[in-house]
């Protein structure tokens, strides 16, 4: 997403081009130290993955790969000693999917370096993956790497969802012979599933190894015709892809390059975790243990596609989710878990209406349509019931969540969200009649929310209408449901609940104080930014920032002290969860007004930009910069007013030029429809 990312590229890609044609000297220094990377985790872990590639490959701790069914282990050695396990897997520039990480024997030092691609082969992937040992002492070394094929560990950390009953089982490497192969290297002595490479390396000497490893068995010979490819030119292709493929968005330009390379590599996430179901693209929750669909992760993914500018993408993944729509009008993905309506009609407004109506939509209102009016019936017949919840959705059993039984308070935030979307997609569909039914069913819905809380005696919002289960659905009221306006006393209690456990703002926890949870409380930092609380929603970004592995990724749920368990990252909700808040950040169009640099940090007014944002009035530019004693934006008018946040700790100096107001203290301006541009003075503001 940024300008300055493409031309550092541009001089990687032209030095490895110089080091493929021999003009760099045997004896180099590494360009790239995967060491200095940080990574929030206890154990380093990376994933090698591609769009449409229905398994991908996991870097263990070890530095070995697994993608499922085998595992390909390395035991590099030198002077008799093991080499220890890599200290990171860091990507380049902590985004770019091209992994790095070393492992030392005494002075020598072994580099690996891979990338995948996609294989000739439908839905299949190939690693390709180069050791370097480089010397580092003043004495000649001996050093060998044993690679091996074969079976995962006993207890392995996941395994593929189409493998075989006996994992493992059949794999070989690519020989002369025909047959399948999983593996193929250009060098190393050995039979069945092992080969050894030796080298006697002089002092400053590097010495590299080629190898490429396909995500399922293939013929031989395709796998040798595709490693006659060097190395050096497989990279420039992934370089080349994930760039375009990121880049095809919104461009973002901060200042800031901690925030931009975390915001590509969860676009790297999120652009990779897709499959093919027949002619359709759905969202994946993650490449390894999580290959599967759920209608509330794909939500978010697709709203961060969309956000950000994926809009085809977005669009593509929102017509695979109609596969979930029962006849009924229910969308649902998993058992249980009543939220999957609402979350499936907001995701088709999210995709659906910026920048601009797609010409599909009024087939998606006629889904949106079925589905609200399935709620409605339940509703209905609750109602009937005369019981006191009777008006919410039925009870339900998510089998994950809230993890319980009952009236779950998320089910009716996300209809209410969904209501809202439905009655959008009907407006912008022509069909009036329709979208007037629905907002009078809204309007009433709300009433018989307002009223089920207040019969709870509680005063924020429970897990459930009878007060039991964990706190999950009720933390999106806010945002993106939008329940309440932002400033609703219940949203206030319930996020300064959340947040009073840890201490502060930043990740939420969920099951034991332990536990954070990555994306669970990252709607409370928009909610924040809406309702004026800055300081909370940064410290929010913060924590998104800081749980992250050196390749960029971001888990689920992990302890305080960064042990994820087997529940592996990356996961795409988490990387849904930062593009989003990270776009709130910087515009809001959610509303009738659209919102601009409500959580900016003060580094990004030295001078910041946005290109081909999509928004609800079509695609917007922004620049925004603090001169002095004054706030400048710049932006593409829309016919709705806009709101500017100034930067933080400051407010109004002086008097506003016409057509410019003041509001919040003087923190905020408001410009009328057609504005393209404003400057205002500053001075430090008093108090909160």
């Amino acid at each position: 997403m940024r300008g300055q990312g493409g031309r550092r590229l541009l001089k990687l890609i032209a030095a490895v081009a110089c080091l493929a044609a021999g003009c760099a000297p045997q004896r180099s220094e590494r360009s790239f130290d995967p060491d200095s990377i940080p990574d929030a985790y206890l154990r380093p872990s990376g994933a090698l993955m591609w769009p449409g590639a229905s398994r991908a490959f996991y870097v263990t701790p070890r530095g070995d790969l697994y993608d499922g069914e085998w595992q390909v282990s390395f035991d590099p050695e030198a002077g008799g000693a093991a080499a220890d396990p890599p200290r990171a897997i860091a990507a380049e520039d902590r985004w770019l999917p091209v992994l790095h990480w070393s492992r030392r024997a005494g002075p020598v030092r072994f580099d690996f370096e891979a990338a995948a691609l996609g294989a000739p082969v439908d839905s299949s992937l190939i690693v390709s993956l180069a050791v370097q040992a480089e010397n580092t002492g003043g004495a000649p070394q001996p050093a060998a790497l044993t690679v091996r094929l074969g079976s995962p560990d006993p207890v392995p950390a996941f395994f593929a969802f189409d493998a075989p009953p006996e994992p493992g089982a059949g794999i070989a490497w690519a020989g002369s012979e025909p047959g399948a192969a999983c593996a193929w290297s250009d060098r190393g002595e050995g039979a069945g599933a092992g080969r050894s490479v030796r080298w006697t390396l002089a002092p400053g000497e590097r010495r590299e190894a080629r190898f490429a490893f396909p995500a399922y068995p293939m013929e031989a010979a395709s796998l040798r015709s595709w490693a006659r490819t060097p190395h050096s030119a497989r990279l420039r292709q992934a370089r080349g892809f994930w760039t375009g493929e990121v880049r095809a968005g919104m461009e973002v330009e901060l200042g800031d390059p901690e925030v931009e390379r975390a915001l590509d590599a969860a676009l790297v996430v999120l652009l990779a975790c897709r499959e093919r179901r027949g002619a359709d693209w759905v969202p994946i929750a993650g490449p390894f243990h999580y290959r599967d669909v759920w209608l509330r992760d794909g939500a978010r993914a697709i709203q961060a596609l969309a956000l950000s500018g994926h809009t085809r993408i977005a669009r593509e993944l929102a017509r695979g989710m109609l596969r979930f729509q029962w006849p009924q009008g229910a969308f649902l993905s998993q058992r249980g878990q009543l939220d999957g309506t609402g979350q499936a009609l907001w995701l088709i407004e999210q995709a659906l209406l910026s920048p601009a109506p797609d010409d599909s939509l009024r087939r998606f209102a006629a889904a949106a349509l079925a589905g609200f009016r399935w709620m409605e019936r339940q509703r209905a017949m609750g109602r009937a019931t005369g019981a006191p919840f009777g008006p919410m959705l039925p009870y339900g059993d998510p089998n994950d969540g809230e993890g319980v039984r009952a009236q779950l308070v998320g089910n009716d935030a996300w209809a209410l969200a969904g209501y809202r979307a439905t009655a959008r997609l009907l407006r912008a569909a022509g069909e009036s009649a329709a979208a007037a039914e629905v907002e009078d069913s809204l309007v009433s819905y709300r009433s018989d929310f307002e009223r089920a809380l207040a019969r709870t005696g509680r005063p924020d919002l429970p897990p459930s209408w009878q007060l039991v289960g964990r706190d999950w659905g009720n933390l999106a009221a806010g945002y993106p449901c939008q329940v309440f306006p932002p400033w609703h006393p219940r949203l206030e209690a319930l996020a300064d609940r959340i947040w009073a456990v840890g201490g502060g703002a930043g990740l939420a926890w969920y099951g034991t104080a332990d536990s954070l949870h990555y994306y669970l409380g990252a709607d409370l930092g928009t909610w924040a930014l809406l309702a004026g609380r800055r300081g909370e929603a940064d410290s929010v970004l913060a924590a998104l920032l800081h749980w992250r592995t050196a390749s960029g990724g971001a888990g689920e749920m992990f302890s305080r002290r960064g042990d994820y368990g087997v529940n592996l990252p990356p996961h795409a909700t988490s990387a849904a969860a930062l593009v989003t808040l990270v776009r709130n950040c910087l515009l809001i169009d959610d509303g009738d007004t659209l919102r601009l640099t409500l959580g900016a940090r003060d580094r990004w007014w030295s001078g910041a930009r946005l290109r081909r944002a999509p928004t609800r009035w079509g695609l917007v530019d922004l620049e925004f910069r603090r001169d002095g004693q004054f706030a400048v934006w710049q932006w593409t008018p829309v016919p709705v007013w806009t709101v500017l946040a100034l930067p933080a700790g400051t407010r109004v100096a002086a008097g506003l030029d016409a057509p410019l107001g003041a509001r919040r203290r003087g923190r905020e301006v408001i410009a009328p429809p057609g504005t393209k541009s404003a400057r205002v003075a500053i001075a430090p503001a008093e108090g909160r």
